[in-house]
């Protein structure tokens, strides 16, 4: 019996159709999930207390980064300016989310496998080929970041 090769060019599109299964997965299950109150969490912008919402944009790239927790957004960043932003809930777990002049990453999490960490870096040149897309996930505390065109908010 002969082996057939299988190319990387008919596995790319597999692995893409499943990380999109997943993250469609993933929603699906979120959306079930008991939502968090306001006062469940804690943010810090560059080492201040913040309530979150709309931080003031110095130079517009026309990218924004959202910030959602359990499905409701809880801050939306300028793309390319440079800032951390750390969330903490109050039952437990924080994840810190950092943004330099051209990207955006998670680069600390307790969770567990930390899956979030590992997605690596959304920039505005990889924004279209990532396998994610825009998104970095952090499943287990149900925090979403997504970088996503739209200078001003709700557009």
């Amino acid at each position: 019996m002969r082996k057939m090769k299988v190319s990387a060019d008919r596995r790319v599109p597999r692995l893409i159709g499943v990380l999109a299964a997943l993250v469609i997965l993933t929603a699906v299950l979120l959306a079930f999930l008991p939502r968090r109150a306001e006062g469940d969490y804690a943010l810090t912008l560059d080492g201040s207390a913040w309530r979150g919402g709309t931080a003031a944009a110095g130079r517009e790239s026309g990218l924004r980064v959202i910030v959602t927790l359990d499905g409701r957004e809880i801050a939306v960043l300028p793309f390319g300016e440079a800032h951390v932003l750390r969330v903490t809930l109050k039952e437990g777990g924080s994840n810190e989310i950092t943004l330099t002049g051209d990207s955006v990453s998670m680069t600390e999490a307790d969770c567990p496998n930390q899956d979030c960490i590992h997605m690596g870096a959304v920039t505005a040149e990889n924004l279209e080929t990532r396998v994610m897309g825009g998104f970095i996930v952090c499943l287990p505390h149900r925090l979403a970041v997504e970088v996503q065109e739209g200078e001003a908010h709700g557009e």
